[in-house]
């Protein structure tokens, strides 16, 4: 299992992810069409449990303080994640296989090569991606019953967050079928929708702040992540590409990140998904994807996985 990293302002790195083949959300997705009928109830489609999650950190600690309201039910999940940090965090989510404890993915994650834990032990799930200090990310997701791990990925100056004490425990209860699963969805209008396939996203040129988007990895075989960053003033989309080409070069990245990480939907295996709330003050940014490339080790986004966007004013429904 290859990793690969990206080097942020402050010294920070936010460490790449993927999954591998551990059965997970996609597969029930991609079983729906053949389950029964939906469930005649259309408010229990759209209803959502929310979870809120709250990311920090001090000199030498850093943790996650989560509010689950209660017993968090499989189906339809609203995740509101802050970061009342001073350094980039995110929520990302993954969904310990069915038969592993919570003890057995907590000692390989603290083992040796951590890799056994989140790609062997458990399958990326989503959860809301690398945000800065300050900001937050609502993502909506349909889950199933079962145990899952919150784990901020990010690393200052080589040291993975989670080795600082960010990752928590979430246990979501019962089950619902493939067909329940794919049938829920948030309410609200849904204002575009993002693929990720193909090393490339296909997703509108505009995206419209507090609108609400389908994200989807559509890919074959590839776990994707949709990550937003706001390019730096006079910074523009091939230098964000540039920047992640770099990556293969001798000691690379070369030269500051041109961006600032702006939240965005996690990891998730193939066919997987969900919906993003796109927080995004206007201006020019960045979409791309940090998973890294099974054969050389690098990002996604370093091989081309970096699509340019602008963000405009909206009046979305909000959260």
């Amino acid at each position: 299992m290859k990793h690969a990293s990206s080097t942020t302002a402050g010294k920070r790195t936010t460490h790449a992810r993927r999954t591998g083949t551990a059965v997970g959300l996609a597969a029930l997705l991609a079983a729906a069409s053949l389950a029964g009928a939906a469930p005649a109830d259309a408010s229990s489609l759209t209803h959502a449990h929310t979870v809120d999650i709250v990311g920090t950190n001090t000199m030498t600690t850093d943790s996650y303080r989560i509010d689950t309201h209660g017993t968090v039910p499989a189906g339809l999940v609203k995740i509101r994640f802050r970061n009342l940090g001073t350094m980039d965090h995110q929520a990302q989510l993954f969904r310990l296989n069915d038969g592993v404890s919570w003890t057995k993915f907590l000692t390989d994650l603290h083992g040796p090569n951590p890799f056994v834990a989140l790609f062997g032990d458990s399958a990326a799930a989503g959860g809301a991606a690398v945000i800065h200090a300050g900001g937050d990310q609502t993502v909506y997701e349909a889950v199933q019953g079962g145990t899952y791990a919150v784990i901020c990925l990010v690393s200052d100056n080589g040291v993975p967050h989670f080795d600082l004490g960010m990752i928590a425990e979430l246990a979501v209860a019962g089950s619902e079928t493939p067909q329940q699963l794919a049938a829920v969805h948030p309410e609200g209008h849904v204002d575009g929708v993002i693929t990720a396939h193909d090393m490339t996203y296909t997703m509108p040129s505009v995206i419209r702040d507090n609108g609400l988007y389908r994200y989807q990895d559509t890919d074959a075989m590839d776990v994707h992540e949709l990550t937003f960053g706001r390019l730096l003033p006079g910074k523009t989309a091939a230098d964000a590409k540039a920047w992640f080409a770099s990556f293969a070069a001798p000691g690379g990245p070369v030269g500051p990140q041109p961006f600032v990480y702006a939240g965005g939907f996690g990891g998730e295996v193939p066919g997987g998904g969900g919906w993003v709330r796109a927080d995004l003050k206007p201006g020019n940014y960045v979409a791309f994807c940090l998973v890294p490339d099974d054969t050389t080790g690098l990002p996604h986004a370093a091989m081309g996985m970096v699509v340019g966007f602008t963000a405009v004013h909206g009046d979305g429904d909000g959260d």
